[in-house]
């Protein structure tokens, strides 16, 4: 409930790091790693690498609805195993199945009447995967 519309446009609204890095930041929000920050900022049609302080009001709710809706997406399918994650029970789990972008570079990206293809970039030693065409 503590992360609102209010919280995040007050954290942002001077910051000069780019939104993806923010998200990966715990000290924002916690919960969000690489996978789903770039699913999160897919479905946001959000430029992973836009300036957190340029992001509007409705950027910055797309985020927050996101984010909650994505993260129990994945908790309720036990998670993304990509290489070795299991559940405590030793489950894997099968977000990885419902990835949009993420892993998925040079792929045609998924949205209706978008010709573009996924782009991966690496800043930080970490991958991001986008939509040049959709995330402005």
């Amino acid at each position: 409930e503590e992360f609102n519309l209010n919280y995040v446009v007050n954290f942002l609204k001077r910051k000069n790091k780019d939104i993806k890095s923010f998200l990966l930041d715990q000290t924002f929000v916690s919960g969000i790693g690489n996978i789903y920050a770039c699913e999160i900022l897919f479905a946001s049609k959000i430029n992973p690498f836009k300036k957190a302080r340029r992001l509007s009001k409705k950027e910055c709710l797309n985020i927050i609805l996101n984010s909650k809706k994505i993260l129990k997406q994945s908790i309720n399918s036990g998670g993304s195993s990509i290489r070795d994650f299991k559940d405590i029970s030793g489950n894997l789990g099968s977000f990885q199945k419902e990835f949009k972008v993420y892993q998925k570079d040079g792929a045609n990206c998924v949205r209706l009447n978008c010709n573009s293809i996924i782009k991966k970039k690496i800043k930080s030693n970490r991958s991001t995967f986008f939509c040049v065409s959709c995330q402005k």
